[in-house]
């Protein structure tokens, strides 16, 4: 079961590449600039806001920037590549065109690899992509492995592959915007960690969505392999459907043929020979929340795929806390725990963190980014009452009085953990769980999680203030008698 003995990726590189258009000025866009520039490709970066904090670098970088106009406008014959950042939704105009004259249309992570060949772990799915990603990356370093954490969990991956030797294992976090336009990229150990509805406005419906996850795979041979999770059938679908390679599997709640499962209380990894090694208890972990244990499971399994010794292995499961704004308890306050997962930000992320907790009153909603959320009333046995928010409010008003849940509407994320605390039982759970994205009220889901904590933390203050003014000897006379 050991990877690093795979044949080495050689770089298709970018023949007949001469001008290329990128499209968005982030991190991915920046990134995409630096790589084609530095390759002597003469590059157009195109933002259509008409004033954008990139710009400055991509011209500084020898990019023609092009800021307030449609990409579509730019693209012509002449031009060989279109790089899209990922928010671009694959039935923009631009990428519409591109489809139309023929013009070659590669994501970010794609292009990195093309010229800068390495060792790649990648990891997709609908949630638990950004854990995964932190645990693998730690498991290979305390492995004594040469590694670095990239995609999607910050650092651009053609910015990594740029920029450290040949032999570094690249830890990606890959979304399937970046993957439904991957043609060679070449994953040695490729996960799918869960697929459920998300981002159906961009993919345009569930099965693209899939197939667009499925592409972790795409340029797999025979000796790399494709994990999937055995409780999540959509994911084993797709590896026994798309995977060229070898095929495992993880669970945080039942044994599989191989990989890292669970047998009662213990992970256990399950060897091609048939062989089981005790791992650790289920207990040792920092948490035992399912969708944590299945992070471990899975992370761990792509670590003893990778050459991992169990020992790092089971050090970092161990030790291993999930990030902010991942089921992350900012506060107790008066016996309430106040917990910000807005992480959660779809159906099968916030069911996860439903099923997690007790006596709950749910912070929710957001931008549905197309998606259903009637699946959530089944999921509400746990919830005494929601604090609803933002644009999907309405819509889950309505599930909640299918459910029999009682509900009110807030304002403001700070507004909805006054209404919070005021709903919430005694040692019950307010639990920010939104199931939507949060681009209708907040810059990101980290601006969210932040306004939720910075809110709980100055309630908590006024809660120990307030409980100091009453103590008994802040009653203005003395309390020994003298």
């Amino acid at each position: 079961m050991v990877m690093m003995t795979a044949t080495r990726p050689t770089a298709p590189g970018l023949p007949g590449v001469r001008r290329a258009l990128v499209v968005g000025l982030g991190a991915s866009g920046l990134a995409a600039s630096r790589l084609l520039v530095g390759q002597g490709v003469t590059v157009t970066a195109v933002d259509e806001a008409p004033d954008h904090a990139g710009a400055d670098e991509a011209r500084a970088l020898g990019a023609t920037v092009v800021l307030g106009r449609p990409a579509v406008e730019l693209l012509d014959e002449t031009i060989d590549l279109v790089v899209p950042s990922p928010g671009v939704p694959e039935r923009a105009a631009v990428l519409q065109r591109a489809a139309a004259i023929g013009t070659t249309v590669w994501s970010e992570p794609e292009l990195g690899l093309r010229v800068f060949p390495h060792r790649l772990l990648a990891i997709t799915g609908t949630n638990g992509k950004t854990s995964t990603t932190e645990l693998v990356a730690a498991m290979l370093a305390a492995g004594d492995l040469p590694v670095v954490a990239c995609g999607n969990i910050g650092r651009p991956l053609s910015d990594a592959a740029g920029q450290t030797p040949p032999d570094t294992v690249l830890v990606a976090e890959l979304s399937s915007f970046q993957l439904r336009f991957a043609e060679t990229l070449r994953a040695m150990v490729g996960v799918v960690l869960n697929v459920a509805d998300d981002h159906l406005d961009w993919h345009g419906d569930a099965a693209a969505y899939g197939r667009a996850k499925a592409r972790i795979w795409i340029g797999q041979i025979a000796e790399d392999w494709a994990v999937a999770n055995a409780d999540d059938p959509t994911s084993l679908a797709l590896r026994d459907r798309y995977a060229p390679g070898r095929h495992a599997a993880f669970s945080g709640t039942q044994p599989v043929g191989l990989g890292v499962g669970r047998r009662d209380d213990d992970l256990i990894l399950w060897g091609s020979d048939g062989t089981a090694t005790e791992l650790l208890a289920v207990d040792d972990l920092t948490s035992r929340a399912p969708h944590h244990v299945a992070n471990v499971a899975a992370a761990a399994t792509l670590a003893v795929l990778a050459g991992v010794e169990p020992a790092p292995i089971i050090e970092v499961a161990r030790t291993y806390h999930p990030g902010v704004h991942r089921f992350e308890t900012v506060a107790i306050v008066d016996g309430v725990s106040y917990v910000n997962d807005s992480k959660a930000t779809n159906v099968h992320a916030a069911v996860a963190a439903l099923g997690a907790a007790d006596d709950i009153v749910w912070i929710a909603g957001g931008l549905a980014k197309g998606v259903d959320l009637a699946p959530l009333g089944e999921y509400l046995g746990n919830v005494r009452a929601a604090v609803l928010i933002g644009t999907a409010a309405d819509e889950l008003a309505g599930i909640c009085e299918r459910a029999g849940v009682p509900f009110e509407h807030a304002g403001s994320i700070e507004d909805a953990v006054r209404r919070a605390r005021r709903l919430v039982r005694p040692d019950g759970t307010v639990l920010l769980a939104p199931a939507c994205a949060s681009f209708d009220q907040f810059r990101d889901y980290a601006d969210r999680g932040g306004r939720f904590t910075a809110a709980v933390r100055t309630m908590a203050a006024t809660s120990d203030e307030s409980a100091a003014g009453s103590a008994p000897g802040d009653q203005g006379g003395s309390t020994d008698g003298t």
